[in-house]
């Protein structure tokens, strides 16, 4: 029997770690691969001025990016751990940390990676909309793979 690959996408909020409890239900772990996946935000900067007017010099902010992107991570692998605890069945076989546009991240690392199926819970943290939030309503939008989204 084929092996189902699953990308568990989540951002640590009560409805991606409800998709972890769901998912952990319903999978037979002989029969699936998961990946645990979270996306950093890419950091943003301006370049050029700073508070009160002031330029940035150019090492200082790389650095500072760095310094953001280290502290990103970080928070990335409490959530990744968050959602691991959710699963007692299913084990990931993998986690990764994306960084960049939450749902343009996903859907390219699902194809990029031949996935099945992509679970994710219905609103995270950023949502917008009363049914779905924004990043669960992009997925969608953009995968040519199948989305379950739990609630």
């Amino acid at each position: 029997m084929h092996s189902m690959s699953i990308l568990l996408a989540t951002d640590g909020s009560a409805e991606a770690l409800a998709a972890a409890a769901w998912l952990d239900r319903w999978t037979r772990p002989e029969f699936q691969q998961i990946t645990l996946a979270t996306v950093i935000p890419t950091p943003t900067m301006s370049w050029g001025m700073g508070v009160g007017g002031y330029v940035i010099d150019a090492d200082l902010a790389q650095k500072t990016y760095q310094e953001v992107l280290a502290e990103e991570r970080e928070a990335a692998g409490k959530i990744l751990e968050a959602t691991r605890g959710q699963l007692n069945h299913a084990k990931p076989i993998h986690e990764e940390i994306l960084v960049g546009y939450p749902a343009r991240a996903l859907v390219e690392y699902a194809q990029t990676h031949h996935f099945d199926l992509i679970v994710m819970g219905r609103r995270g943290h950023s949502a917008l909309g009363n049914l779905v939030g924004s990043v669960s309503f992009s997925v969608m939008q953009r995968s040519p793979i199948p989305v379950t989204i739990v609630s």
